[in-house]
């Protein structure tokens, strides 16, 4: 008989701990569940997010040529949902002196998108909320808030981004737990723009390398990159839907601090033969945190002569501009 009741002792300590055990699955705890908990809500606005909109005759190769340009936003700030290139959101609270969170992700085609409800027990807390442009975004392709101070874009490609970093103190239940966050862009911008350029038919690829105090993981908690890290893609651009057309490369990524001069950014193109038949190399390019540089010339084509100019207009102008042969 007293074998019998240990027996079912144990297996009521087991379930016990399976219970507090599924409470949290790496460090993110439920906040669906409101027993002995408060509700806290948060709307999210930007004032700085502009639309992107497509441009006639061009092509954009990192956004599967579909071309981008940004226009300015005079409305002031908006709910999220009305910022039709933000595509998904992700909001965690994190406990005063823990290392768990309070996570809850929406797409943009979930209802009420940029509203977000939590039930969590009084306290303070530090906030994160990213909002960003991923491409098709879903639970296995999206932006992963890891902690207080990294969070990482799907295979560590950054898309345009907006984030909040505040405190956040959850009180009693007859207080207001109504937040209204704006929202401000966390990346820098480079474009590199062929101008009239058409893609000539014998080239098969484009890559570009960007080193210095940049990276592609950011933290919340300064609004720079995590650590520094050379970026590098390569485009393909043997598709007959390139060939003769002109188009730009936009990059997203982060810095190490809000104004950055030593930023390098080398070009490679590669005809068809895989031989390379245009290298260039710009130092000391000027990056601004929230804003766009362009640099526009001919980065395709194998003429001698080629003059380029670095310009930096939307999202918005930096302020930086030079010609060069």
């Amino acid at each position: 008989m007293k074998k019998k009741y240990l027996t079912k002792s144990l297996w009521l300590i087991i379930a016990a701990l399976l219970v507090v055990s599924c409470s949290k699955e790496d460090g993110v705890m439920d906040s669906s569940s409101r027993s002995d908990k408060l509700e806290v809500s948060f709307n999210f606005f930007e004032k700085s997010i502009s639309e992107i909109e497509s441009r006639a005759g061009t092509a954009d190769v990192a956004q599967a040529a579909s071309p981008w340009i940004t226009r300015a936003d005079t409305d002031g700030k908006k709910n999220l949902s009305e910022c039709k290139q933000i595509t998904e959101l992700e909001v965690a609270l994190f406990p005063e002196d823990k290392d768990t969170m309070y996570l809850v992700t929406q797409f943009s085609t979930d209802k009420n998108f940029g509203q977000v409800k939590l039930y969590v027990p009084r306290g303070n807390y530090k906030m994160v909320a990213i909002a960003a442009a991923t491409d098709n975004p879903s639970k296995d392709n999206k932006v992963s808030i890891k902690s207080k101070t990294e969070v990482v874009f799907p295979k560590n490609e950054v898309k345009d981004m907006f984030y909040t970093y505040q405190d956040i103190a959850v009180k009693d239940r007859e207080k207001s737990q109504n937040y209204d966050c704006i929202l401000k862009r966390g990346v820098t911008v480079l474009q590199l723009n062929c101008r009239e350029e058409p893609c000539p038919d014998y080239m098969k690829s484009f890559k570009y390398t960007i080193t210095g105090n940049c990276g592609n993981v950011f933290n919340p908690s300064t609004g720079h990159c995590l650590k520094q890290a050379t970026l590098t893609k390569t485009y393909d651009i043997s598709d007959d839907r390139f060939t003769a057309k002109r188009f730009s490369f936009t990059i997203y990524f982060f810095l190490g601090a809000d104004d950055v001069s030593d930023i390098t950014l080398t070009t490679q193109s590669t005809d068809t033969e895989d031989k390379v038949v245009k290298s260039l190399s710009f130092e000391n390019v000027h990056m601004v945190k929230g804003k766009m540089t362009i640099y526009k010339g001919p980065f395709l084509s194998t003429h001698s002569a080629a003059s380029f100019i670095i310009d930096s207009p939307t999202i918005p102008n930096s302020g930086f501009g030079t010609e060069f042969e």
